[in-house]
């Protein structure tokens, strides 16, 4: 049998209330099923091993558990570091020049090397941060900032000198120290810092390395372009991208029982990144949360269109007044509507509705009368055979007294299956006028009744067919 796929389509599209409930339903369940999923996950830092991991998934979770440490440390020092968030284009740094004289020859190596290393090694590092006036960086970062170094003279130069002038060059010694700032500022009072720093220790190296006079030479603020720095922040902002990377795909990987031990082992780190951690893998939780939510959305249209489709194509109804007229010989007057739901105080639209009714009523009473004028027909059954509601019950009985007044007898039979009496007077009077319903009118209820009128001569003048079950489920 044709499938009219456009009147398919129509009444899936007046089932919108039902197609929204049953998605709801579906993105319910499928959401708590994602949950149920994905809960070990945002559990697991109360809970406990309940299995024993293999020696390849303790090593996955240890080396997880590494990863996660150095990414911490590296994204602290990223965020920390003036080295890191300096302009490498437009560098800024001081340079101060020192020289130390009234020295035995002897000892002026020993001097200069003792400033060098307390520059170098931390020891100017750790007077800045207990001096306050760089307490918001810590010794490690401060070390980085500051350097020094000393120049030396080359052979060429030592040659040209006599003696007397040599003894004298090496009685002093000179040495740089370098500090490096954000901004000018920045770079001008680390070195004003610096300057008290290594006052404050000369006297100690006059005492451990000997006696001595230490002198600020000069001081110079420069701003340069180095090409070392940006490599330098490059490979560090490189590294800690994929350093996440790895991360997140070894997490990813972890069945419950080595997600609890890496969270355990991690807690043991000092929770270094953790939060972070725990932050993207509640993220990911709620990805898929959302994605088990979608696809039960999605699902239950679906499942709700095929099942309403299936019951479609497989109930017998007939389920359009243009497949009626299609399928069937007989003459079809027409459909009948009736406006369904109380009307709103105020609103047109009803009104409108039900003039449009009753006009179509009118319709298919005119096509009655014409039909049964042209063939002679003065006597008449409207036959159902399905019990008529009470609205279609006072439609049939109001034609009937109209086609009265046309001089047409109409009698209305419904439900006609078990009264013989009743059959035997529609044999008699020779003419039915088919009384059908959409959605409760089966093909096989009319090929019946057909076959049956056609046995006994008994003439279908025509076929009217009530439009109510056209919005519900037919």
């Amino acid at each position: 049998m044709e499938i009219d796929l456009a009147d398919l389509f129509r009444r899936l599209c007046r089932q919108w209330k039902q197609i929204m409930a049953c998605a709801a339903v579906c993105a319910v369940i499928a959401g708590g099923y994602g949950w149920i999923m994905g809960s070990p996950a945002e559990e697991i830092s109360g809970g406990k091993v309940q299995e024993e991991l293999t020696e390849a998934e303790e090593q996955a979770v240890m080396d997880a558990v590494r990863l996660e440490a150095e990414t911490g440390e590296l994204e602290t020092y990223l965020q920390n570091s003036v080295l890191m968030h300096a302009d490498p284009y437009e560098k800024h740094k001081y340079v101060m020049l020192y020289s130390i004289d009234r020295a035995d020859r002897q000892e002026l190596a020993k001097i200069t090397e003792s400033y060098l290393n307390f520059i170098i090694n931390g020891g100017a590092a750790d007077m800045l941060e207990d001096s306050g006036k760089n307490r918001k960086l810590e010794k490690r970062y401060l070390a980085e900032i500051v350097s020094a170094y000393q120049k030396i003279y080359s052979s060429p130069y030592l040659i040209t000198v006599d003696g007397d002038a040599q003894e004298n060059m090496f009685s002093e010694s000179l040495f740089y120290v370098e500090v490096t700032g954000r901004d000018e500022k920045e770079a001008r009072e680390l070195a004003q810092d610096m300057q008290a720093v290594i006052k404050q220790y000369s006297p100690e190296a006059a005492k451990h390395a000997g006696k001595h006079r230490l002198e600020l030479a000069g001081s110079m603020h420069s701003v340069t372009a180095d090409s070392g720095l940006l490599a330098q922040q490059r490979e560090k902002k490189q590294l800690l991208s994929s350093n996440r990377t790895n991360l997140r795909t070894i997490v990813d990987a972890f069945n419950e029982a080595q997600l609890q031990a890496y969270q355990e082992a991690a807690g043991l780190e000092e929770g270094h990144g953790k939060e972070e951690i725990l932050q993207e893998i509640s993220d990911g939780n709620a990805r898929s949360l959302k994605k088990y939510i979608f696809l039960g959305f999605a699902g239950g249209i679906m499942a709700y269109a095929g099942i309403f489709s299936c019951c479609y194509l497989l109930r017998d109804t007939v389920k359009s007044l243009d497949e009626m007229k299609r399928l069937y010989t007989f003459p079809v007057f027409g459909g009948i509507p009736f406006e369904k739901g109380k009307r709103k105080h105020g609103s047109t639209e009803p009104e409108m509705r039900q003039e449009a009714s009753e006009r179509e009523k009118a319709r298919v009473l005119n096509r009655i009368r014409i039909a049964c004028g042209r063939k002679g027909i003065k006597r008449l059954y409207a036959v159902s055979d399905f019990e008529l509601s009470g609205r279609e019950k006072v439609f049939l009985d109001s034609m009937a007294m109209q086609l009265k007044e046309w001089g047409i007898d109409m009698t209305v039979a419904e439900n006609t299956a078990a009264d013989a009496v009743l059959w035997d007077n529609i044999a008699e009077a020779g003419n039915v006028l088919m009384v059908c319903r959409i959605g409760t009118t089966t093909h096989r209820m009319a090929d019946d009744a057909m076959r049956f009128y056609l046995e006994n001569g008994i003439a279908v003048a025509g076929a009217a067919v009530f439009l109510q079950g056209a919005n519900g489920w037919r």
